[in-house]
């Protein structure tokens, strides 16, 4: 028998203690993240007793903005205390409860999933469909939200949680508490309760289109998402139930980037240009945009090295991280050229990296070990009439 994720579930010390663990993971040089360890077990025992006495355990925000791709980004960050909360409620109630429930496509914020998911799924729907009809001729439809996580009607919210966690109430009090901490309408994007929402928000109509308009080449990571299929007068039609589908909960297509095209001509998802070729190969090559900003990215890491701001590990562990990610896209010449930069930019840190010891020599410990001087060899039968 399944069991129900409780109210009470959350409330228990050792639940709480674990979320606490998992917030601290990566921020401890925070001052805020440094106080909560020393006083971890107090706090812990006043949350409990927050939550056991149904106390509003929204405490504010901290609020800052941030640039990213040269969009203005307005961050709500929460406090740890609320934090821990959040973490409790995520992974005690809404990640068991709802994961079932969203469609095997779905591949924003959770375990297993994310962007490198999303892309290999996308690659094995066009081989799919180039398998079943032996061409690439068809089309795919990609679309975006329009302002997706400012556009969350928390009536909508409100209304799909009642139903799903009606057998405890308290449970439900706890998601809108934190979600009406937004304002009457909006998501933060400093919350994993807000992240989750968002990921089970359109799960209607995930299903609708897997299951009543029969496209099972469709896949979405939060506000993007594509639909294969082999007409485009179909998929016209299911653009048109899609739009007013997400318009009834209250979110709107961003027209500029929602799209019909063909599937043998290049169409962007997730910042990869795709293409399915007539032998049946999926060319999947990185957006120009991303090789600009790392090329801009390593220059400005030279300046701060210069600077003394930075060392060469860090240097070399961010151009790590870019290179894992580049390595999943057709790219081989993006990755030489990009390489010939690094080594350019950063020729004489390299060198001393490669002699080991960031220029040290290795230490030579063949000097230290002094030479066996072996005995001299005796005839056995000599030795025997030795005294």
């Amino acid at each position: 028998m399944e069991t129900k994720a409780t109210y009470k579930a959350i409330t228990d010390p050792n639940v709480l203690m674990d979320a606490a663990k998992q917030c601290m993971k990566g921020v401890m040089w925070k001052y805020s993240t440094q106080a909560y360890y020393l006083d971890r077990i107090e706090r812990i025992r006043i949350t409990k007793e927050r939550l056991e006495n149904r106390d509003r355990m929204s405490d504010g925000f901290v609020q800052f903005t941030v640039c990213e791709r040269g969009k203005r980004r307005e961050i709500r960050s929460i406090h740890i205390n609320e934090r821990v909360v959040h973490r409790a409620l995520n992974d005690v109630v809404l990640v068991p409860t709802l994961r079932p429930k969203l469609i095997y496509d779905n591949a924003a914020s959770l375990k297993d999933r994310g962007t490198h998911f999303a892309l290999k799924r996308l690659k094995v729907h066009l081989w799919k469909y180039y398998r079943e009809h032996g061409t690439n001729d068809g089309y795919i439809l990609t679309g975006d939200l329009h302002s997706y996580f400012d556009s969350i009607d928390h009536d909508v919210i409100f209304r799909e949680y009642g139903k799903i966690f009606a057998y405890d109430p308290d449970i439900v009090n706890l998601i809108m508490d934190f979600v009406d901490a937004f304002g009457d309408k909006s998501l933060g994007l400093g919350s994993q309760v807000s992240q989750m929402t968002a990921v089970y928000y359109p799960n209607r109509i995930d299903h609708y289109i897997k299951e009543q308009l029969k496209v099972k080449g469709y896949g979405r990571y939060m506000d993007d998402f594509y639909l294969i299929h082999e007409s485009r007068e179909y998929l016209q039609e299911c653009l048109k139930q899609i739009r007013q589908m997400y318009a009834d909960i209250g979110i709107e297509l961003n027209e500029k980037k929602t799209r019909i095209v063909r599937l043998s001509d290049e169409f962007k998802f997730l910042k990869a240009k795709t293409h399915l070729t007539d032998t049946g190969r999926v060319v999947m090559r990185p957006d120009r945009g991303t090789i600009t900003r790392e090329r801009r990215k390593l220059k400005a890491l030279r300046r701060k090295l210069d600077a003394g701001e930075i060392t060469f590990a860090d240097v070399r562990q961010a151009y790590n991280s870019w290179q894992g990610h580049i390595k999943h896209f057709d790219s081989y010449r993006t990755r030489r050229n990009m390489d010939n930069l690094f080594q350019e930019l950063f020729s004489e840190e390299i060198r001393k990296e490669r002699s080991g010891n960031n220029g040290k020599k290795h230490k030579n410990y063949r000097g230290e070990f002094k030479r066996y001087d072996f005995p001299e060899r005796i005839d056995p039968a000599e030795r025997r009439h030795r005294v």
